[in-house]
């Protein structure tokens, strides 16, 4: 029976009260996102090593979803559980080359473990997934010797992106939620006359000409997202800017 542990606003930090509760003798394990997505919080050490602290204590499994891992702005660094060397026995991290590496269409990924919890791993992908043809995994191989030249070129530039949308909708007059990590931006739209999220959303696309995602989908309880709506800047320069002249031109 999952337990949904929403984070906690204004900066979606780890409620550790809540997350304690919701552990208990029958918690197998504990999925997280980190960066998170759709608000781009990026979880601190300390958070990392509560919930860690709990899968200890509980016999659970942390499972971590890491496909942005380099995309972390501001100085910020990205920790994973698997580099805290007293959690690796408890950690699994799984990623992707379709964010890095913008091979989106591939589906190519990867999960790292200790090899105890590998073995589970490779059996449920034996029967969730046919093939993977060896061609893309050979090149995703190629993709992940690259050296860090690409990975600093890779984050400035998102970061100039980031700065390019995230101002452009603060010029606007809209609340921004700056990513800390991620390639996603979050506006708050409360205060605004749509009925929610997906109202406004939808309008866009209609009316405007810009697709953005209602961030409602992303809870349990949609009511808890329903005054965020979610743009993506992983686009070309030309469609951002696009983007942000139909916006301007809607908002003036």
């Amino acid at each position: 029976m999952p337990v949904h542990i929403p984070l906690r606003r204004p900066d979606f930090g780890l409620p550790p009260e809540e997350l304690t509760k919701a552990f208990g003798q029958r918690t197998k394990a504990i999925i997280i996102n980190n960066p998170l997505n759709p608000i781009g919080r990026v979880f601190t050490r300390e958070e990392l090593e509560f919930i860690g602290g709990l899968c200890q204590q509980y016999g659970a499994i942390a499972i971590s979803d890491e496909v942005y891992e380099h995309l972390v702005y501001d100085g910020r660094r990205h920790v994973s559980l698997l580099q805290i060397p007293k959690f690796e026995d408890c950690s699994i991290v799984i990623s992707s080359t379709a964010k890095t590496f913008s091979m989106t269409g591939w589906k190519v990924g990867y999960a790292i473990a200790r090899p105890h919890l590998t073995e589970a791993v490779r059996m449920a992908h034996q029967f969730l997934t046919f093939c993977t043809p060896p061609a893309l995994q050979e090149a995703m191989a190629h993709a992940m010797e690259i050296g860090d030249d690409y990975y600093d070129e890779f984050l400035l530039s998102y970061t100039r992106k980031r700065t390019m949308i995230c101002d452009a909708l603060s010029s606007m007059g809209f609340e921004v939620l700056w990513p800390e990590g991620t390639y996603y931006v979050s506006i708050e739209i409360g205060n605004m006359d749509f009925e929610d999220d997906l109202a406004f959303c939808r309008y866009l696309a209609e009316e405007v000409g810009v697709a953005a995602i209602p961030c409602s989908f992303f809870w349990k309880d949609r009511r808890d997202g329903k005054d965020l709506v979610r743009f993506c800047f992983c686009k070309k320069d030309e469609t951002l800017q696009e983007a942000i002249k139909r916006l301007k031109r809607w908002r003036s």
